[in-house]
């Protein structure tokens, strides 16, 4: 039997989605002090009526119930679901107001992929936006590349009561350390750390290639929030190649990299356990798997005369691979995806942007522990189907400890895969439908879907509204690893049907 929420449950659902709103409401205070530093009024302004909107809404959801009850497991979840999707909402009013989006519709577009940290953009004129607008559109991923609740959590905004549920309904699975407002704060930790490393060696590039301080320090600071929160925003149309340095993209490189890696590892490496770095089984499928697209893009470029020298094989070809897994920077034009990198290299970048990146890190995808949990139950499968059927046999992996694999570890771990297959294949139906080519279609629902942000030429301001609803759910679900947003739609269905029985 279903679960239904009474009036007192959505009460306290709405008001804990009002603190979140609240929350994005002080976030877009760095912003508006960017405009007023750098004399852009206007942006500035837009800022204003933002923190309004966000103000006013989440005072009068929090309203709703002012002395909540604590919050259960269901609860979060809900909470968790509306509040990525009315936190998008609302961040999305300046950029709308921003000049450089047709339409609302387009702003939550870019709201929604910053803070699923996907990297689509659909944004018009990138290089003359506003200083101001470009340090919000870099600001929503480095919030949503830790997460809107652990934001919350880390400051300690109320959140208390249901922390655990809150934090494990934002698709992480681990408690780092044994208080989990502790937990939160050492993943900002490490977030600043990266963030602050990358800075300085994007800022000391740009100062040799020419660019002027101030404006060497803006983007230095956004690349390197969205490389580690694995967002893939950058401050100009072309991405990466704008700066054409192998210098940057080596930095992004190994910031998109440690921002792939699982926070609970990145502690065991911090405390000096080399050891479960190099025993993890996680880790160790990532790998792998980035080894194994590589071989594959390079033996596709090989057939392209765009990319012959090792070097150009390596930035251009492998590059694509390891972003694809987490960030989405991209070195090459969308249409080269299609032109230069063949069939096999197609494959394999689709592959490594399905698979994504670890368990709680800024990544998104499948996640390559799950991969490495159904293989390994593959391997079982086969070695008890040899075996007589009087033997006992259990497989082992280590993650963050020896475990054994049970079968709710590999049920759970085929769940997920599945609803993230299903979502790809309705995703790129879905773009086949309104005209574009089989793979091109499934290439963007994939990088949509696993957050990835990799973009073959199809999403920009001309996309079909309709798709871009598709890509918005598609970003939004698998950020959230799909329980939260089908525990939200079922309850959703469940008062949509109540209120039936009641007027017939």
């Amino acid at each position: 039997m279903w679960m239904r929420f009474h009036p007192s449950d959505i009460r306290i659902i709405l008001h804990f989605v009002g603190m979140l709103l609240l929350g994005i409401g002080i976030a877009m205070t760095v912003p508006f002090v960017t405009g007023l530093v750098t004399r852009e009024w206007s942006a500035a302004l837009d800022y204003l009526a933002g923190m309004g909107v966000a103000t006013a809404v989440g005072a009068l959801l929090m309203h709703a119930d002012p002395s909540p009850r604590q919050m259960t497991h269901t609860h979060a979840l809900a909470i968790t679901a509306l509040g990525w999707a009315a936190a998008a909402a609302v961040a999305a009013v300046p950029l709308s107001l921003s000049g450089h989006y047709p339409s609302y519709l387009d702003a939550a577009f870019d709201a929604v992929s910053g803070l699923t940290v996907s990297g689509l953009t659909v944004v018009v004129d990138l290089d003359h936006m506003a200083l101001t607008h470009n340090m919000w559109r870099h600001l929503t991923q480095l919030i949503g590349g830790q997460g809107i609740v652990v934001a919350a959590l880390s400051l300690a905004v109320g959140l208390r009561g249901g922390a655990f549920s809150l934090y494990l309904a934002e698709g992480r699975d681990e408690r780092i350390l044994p208080n989990v407002l502790h937990t939160t704060r050492f993943i900002w930790v490490v977030t600043a750390v990266y963030v602050t490393l990358g800075t300085l060696a994007f800022l000391a590039i740009a100062t040799y290639l020419g660019m002027s301080p101030g404006r060497g320090a803006l983007h230095s600071f956004w690349l390197a929030a969205a490389a580690f929160d694995t967002g893939g925003f950058a401050p100009m149309r072309m991405n990466l190649m704008y700066y054409h340095n192998y210098l940057f993209e080596a930095v992004a490189l190994l910031l998109m990299m440690a921002g792939s890696i699982n926070f609970a590892l990145h502690a065991h490496v911090w405390r000096g356990d080399r050891v479960e770095l190099r025993k993890n089984l996680e880790p160790k499928v990532l790998a792998f798997v980035v080894a194994t697209m590589s071989a594959l893009v390079a033996v596709g470029l090989t057939h392209s005369a765009s990319f012959a020298e090792p070097f150009g094989v390596f930035r251009k070809g492998v590059f694509q691979v390891i972003s694809g897994h987490s960030a989405g920077h991209q070195t090459v034009y969308g249409h080269q995806l299609a032109t230069d990198f063949t069939g096999v290299g197609l494959i394999a970048i689709m592959i490594g942007m399905a698979v994504g990146g670890s368990l709680s890190s800024t990544g998104g995808g499948v996640k390559a522990l799950r991969i490495g949990v159904i293989t390994k139950s593959i391997v079982l499968h086969v070695k008890q189907a040899l075996a007589p059927r009087s033997s006992a046999m259990a497989v082992r992996y280590h993650h963050l400890g020896e475990r054994i694999l049970t079968p709710e570890v590999t049920g759970a771990a085929a769940t997920v895969l599945i609803l993230y297959l299903g979502t790809y294949l309705v995703g790129g139906v879905a773009g086949a439908a309104y005209g574009y080519g089989a793979a091109e279609a499934m290439f963007e629902s994939i990088s949509a879907t696993a957050n990835s942000g990799l973009s073959i030429g199809i999403t920009s301001a001309s996309l079909p509204a309709g798709l871009k609803f598709v890509y918005m759910f598609q970003m939004w679900a698998g950020r959230l690893e799909f329980i939260a947003v089908l525990v939200l739609m079922t309850q959703l269905a469940l008062a949509v049907d109540m209120r039936r029985l009641r007027s017939a």
